[in-house]
């Protein structure tokens, strides 16, 4: 509801209100409602989803993002844009299922990105080692354990 709302939309709701959290939610749904003619049974349904779900909490009779709605409303598959060491070659691994294809197919765009060569379809090789924060968005999406990384040397 607040995302769709203007800082005008917030401005006459605060005024008019006189500090009541209660007359000021009225007053910015009735705002939101006149723009997306949507019904308050409706609206109602999708603040109680997001709420079971985790995402909305309470605080002080007000609805906030949790840290799990921050994390949530983060891009997981934005670029990483740091880029990796050229310090030696790596050899990424990886076997990601077909109902994570979304990650696979974000885990190849970064690789192109950073110029890695494709050996295979999900074998790559390119200089390394990988930036931290790689490594950490892979955990968060919860594939680091169908991705590995290997450092290359050569023999002498």
């Amino acid at each position: 509801m607040y995302y769709e709302t203007t800082f005008t939309d917030e401005l006459i709701a605060f005024l008019l209100s006189c500090r009541s959290t209660s007359i000021r939610k009225k007053i910015l749904w009735e705002r939101i409602q006149k723009k997306r003619k949507i019904s308050q049974n409706a609206y109602y349904q999708n603040i109680y989803r997001l709420k079971k779900r985790g995402i909305l909490e309470d605080k002080n009779d007000t609805l906030c993002l949790s840290q799990k709605g921050k994390i949530f409303f983060q891009n997981p598959y934005r670029k990483v844009e740091r880029k990796p060491l050229k310090d030696n070659k790596v050899l990424i691994i990886f076997d990601i299922p077909e109902t994570k294809r979304k990650v696979r197919t974000w885990i190849r765009n970064q690789i192109k990105e950073w110029d890695f060569e494709m050996v295979q379809k999900s074998v790559w090789i390119g200089s390394g080692p990988l930036p931290k924060e790689f490594i950490e968005r892979l955990k968060y999406l919860k594939v680091n354990d169908g991705v590995k990384v290997y450092n290359l040397r050569k023999k002498q």
